[in-house]
């Protein structure tokens, strides 16, 4: 008599395990852009808490002072940025007491404190692998965020829509070259206009998010004089970065940049952060960069 036997099957078919990865596939095609905005969002937001401690500092310094310090003193000796003052304001003393105000910033035991890591200096977002332009001794410590000095004649010469020119000693920052700044003397009001702002990635020189393999003209560590900036603008693919119809994310040579999507951090005369859009008006953002112009601008404009 025969006997039917049947079997259970046990396993996928081809075709079934076929159908299961490309459902995974599509899965993980699904989140990974989610799980990287995610990052970046972190990122973006870790770099604007450096930016606010920042601010908080250099308010310290306003408070014990009555003044904004200097964004660079070029006189030598002594030359250096406005960072080392801020270091024991940061809760970073044990660099910050070393200093030597009387000395240079590249000389002595200035030039090895300026080779020191900090994270806050340091945007997330940005590659963390440096070159070293300072030949054979070691690399200066990184320096991502730099003072706004002002807007350059170059930019008001190029023809932007709706901008006017400005005298020279009108269209500076708050931060000025060489002497202390009165909060009293911003009359476009602290809370209009940038202080410092994100120049990502120096010395490594990048124009369009891309590594071009070379350094910086400047702004080569934070403890670098030079590395301020100015609003001068640049050609649409960053290669040149003295004057051009780009304002941001252009180039990181002396401009402002970040490696964050659609914009940059910037910190204002007030202490607040806030992120600038990529697609500001020229005459809003070098409003935003210069403390006695005089613009009528809104909150609503960047």
């Amino acid at each position: 008599m025969p006997c039917n036997i049947r079997y259970r099957r046990t396993g996928f078919t081809l075709i079934e395990l076929l159908v299961v990865i490309a459902i995974i596939a599509v899965l993980i095609g699904l989140l990974l852009p989610a799980i990287q905005k995610v990052r970046d969002a972190a990122a973006r937001t870790s770099c604007q808490n450096n930016m606010s401690q920042f601010g908080k500092a250099l308010h310290n310094y306003l408070t014990i002072y009555q003044k904004f310090p200097a964004s660079r003193i070029s006189t030598s000796p002594g030359m250096r940025s406005w960072t080392p003052l801020a270091l024991t304001l940061i809760e970073q003393g044990n660099v910050g007491d070393k200093w030597v105000m009387g000395n240079d910033w590249n000389t002595g035991a200035n030039a090895a404190l300026s080779q020191t890591n900090f994270k806050l200096f340091t945007c997330p977002s940005a590659p963390p692998v440096r070159r070293n332009p300072n030949g054979s001794s070691p690399a200066f410590g990184a320096g991502d965020y730099g003072s706004m000095n002002g807007v350059k004649k170059k930019f008001y010469e190029y023809g932007h829509a709706n901008v006017t020119y400005l005298a020279e000693e009108v269209a500076v920052g708050i931060l000025a070259k060489e002497e202390d700044t009165a909060p009293l003397s911003v009359t476009d009001g602290l809370s209009n206009t940038i202080m410092l702002a994100e120049d990502s990635g120096r010395p490594n020189l990048f124009n369009l998010r891309k590594d071009m393999g070379s350094v910086t003209a400047d702004g080569w560590g934070w403890a670098d004089p030079n590395t301020g900036i100015s609003l001068n603008g640049a050609s649409a693919d960053g290669t040149v970065n003295n004057q051009g119809p780009c304002m941001m994310n252009c180039t990181n040579d002396s401009e402002i940049y970040s490696f964050h999507s659609g914009g940059c951090n910037v910190t204002m005369g007030d202490g607040s952060v806030r992120f600038i859009r990529q697609k500001i008006t020229p005459y809003t953002l070098a409003a935003l960069c210069t403390a006695r112009g005089g613009e009528v601008i809104s909150g609503s404009d960047y």
